[in-house]
């Protein structure tokens, strides 16, 4: 190869490499941090900010409805044929004869310009006060996305740390079963054990492998979903700098209420919310029947040209100016109006149900996720007692082994009743950890 083969080609590579680096980057998030950075980059959360934002645009545009309304026109009209009109003959001598006459000149033109104010409108005002509370329908949906957001992120979160801690393990066990393996194949080799023990371990370690290629893959797929959660780029890799046992050691006990608020939950306010636009819904549709009022003011300006003289058109203009008031008053509508309110009604009622509904919805979930929580504290105090018994019978059997008075098969049974310790305490406590953020979710606690 040439030599500016080979520097071309070596650039080339240095540029592949540094737009890879530019591409992935590398994050490290505790769970607080995790939370507070979904908070401003959750795509679902950036959607209901700009539902917000939508909302507050949508009350000014109602509101430019009662702010004076200006309209400017102009046209230029060439009359290639002007209308004959008929009138009586006038001429004496000449009765029941008509007169072909054409009114007007071949080009025409008009300038004008007009104002419109409302004066009243009960429709107007009520839609205006609709709007704003729409505003705070939006608010409400956004805290409620950013309470999922919340929840989410720290299920997504919690799980990472337990499949890693697992994978930890799992690691160490093999580690460790790998090495009693090779102990029990030295012995075997000089006759001091039979091959079935070598064997029992070797599949054993087999199942171990099989495992954590299982739960990294899981892993993988769960931290893809926690950046999803985020709003992180896929392509970026997050390191999590916390870990469960820290979190589990470090837990603090929580108060919780025994009395249930509905008004703490936001799909509660929500409902409210609801109520209250259906209820001016009806308003909006009642004074309809009210009359409403204009005040206008128009100026225009019109010039006139004959055949021929049409660059003289805007030498002169005749101007006219005109204000008055508009008034409507609704009759009948065929009974549209009376049809509308009906249908307020029936959303009035249906949302006083939905709240009823979700009272009911709401007790249930404060009495499942109290059990659940309660559940784990109890299985966690249990778990812990499991794991120092299982390590003393683990230490009793290895030492045992080492004396030449215990069985392989009872070491390699310890060590896996050991194993099955370790991983259900990680598991109870990641279920203490969903339990806790789920009873606090039901009782509203998470603002």
């Amino acid at each position: 190869m040439r030599p500016q083969k080979r520097i071309f080609s070596f650039l080339l590579l240095l540029l592949s490499i540094n737009a890879i680096a530019q591409q992935k980057q590398i994050y490290s998030y505790s769970l607080q941090q995790a939370v507070d950075y979904a908070k401003q980059h959750n795509y679902d959360l950036r959607n209901a900010k700009l539902d917000v934002l939508q909302s507050q645009k949508k009350v000014n545009e109602v509101t430019a409805y009662g702010l004076p309304q200006i309209n400017a026109s102009a046209n230029l009209i060439n009359n290639i044929q002007i209308p004959s009109q008929l009138v009586p003959n006038f001429i004496p001598g000449t009765p029941g004869e008509f007169l072909e006459v054409k009114f007007g000149v071949p080009y025409t033109s008009n300038i004008s310009i007009g104002a419109n104010q409302l004066v009243f409108d009960g429709t107007f005002f009520l839609g205006l006060k609709a709007s704003k509370e729409f505003v705070n329908l939006s608010k409400l949906n956004e805290n409620r996305t950013e309470i999922e957001t919340e929840v989410n992120v720290s299920k997504a979160y919690y799980g990472v740390l337990l499949l890693d801690a697992n994978e930890s393990l799992i690691k160490s066990n093999i580690q460790s079963l790998t090495k009693t393996r090779d102990d029990l194949q030295q012995l075997f080799n000089n006759g001091f054990t039979e091959k079935i023990d070598v064997d029992r371990l070797t599949l054993q370690l087999s199942n171990l492998n099989l495992q954590h290629d299982k739960i990294r893959d899981q892993s993988n797929v769960l931290r893809m979903l926690l950046k999803i959660q985020m709003g992180l780029p896929i392509t970026d890799s997050v390191v999590l700098t916390d870990n469960l046992q820290d979190l589990f050691a470090n837990k603090k006990v929580t108060a919780f209420e025994n009395e249930t608020k509905y008004d703490n939950r936001v799909e509660y306010k929500l409902l409210k919310q609801q109520y209250s636009l259906n209820q001016l819904d009806k308003k909006r549709y009642l004074v309809g029947y009210m009359p409403t009022l204009y005040a206008f003011a128009n100026q225009q300006y019109n010039a006139f040209a004959s055949e021929g003289n049409f660059p003289n058109l805007y030498n002169k203009f005749y101007p006219g100016t005109n204000v008055g008031l508009s008034l409507n008053l609704p009759i009948f509508d065929g009974l549209r109006k009376h049809a509308l309110t009906q249908q307020a009604d029936i959303s009035i009622t249906k949302t006083e149900n939905n709240m009823r509904l979700f009272e009911n919805v709401v007790d249930q979930q404060v009495y499942q996720a109290r059990t659940n929580f309660l559940r784990t504290t109890q299985q966690l105090d249990i778990q812990q007692s499991n794991l120092k018994l299982a390590e003393e019978i683990y230490a009793k059997a290895e030492l045992k082994y080492k004396n030449g008075v215990g069985s392989s098969l009872e070491l390699t049974t310890s060590q896996s009743d050991l194993e099955n310790a370790r991983t259900n305490l990680l598991t109870t406590a990641y279920e203490f950890f969903v339990a806790e953020i789920e009873l606090k979710k039901a009782l509203g606690m998470i603002k």
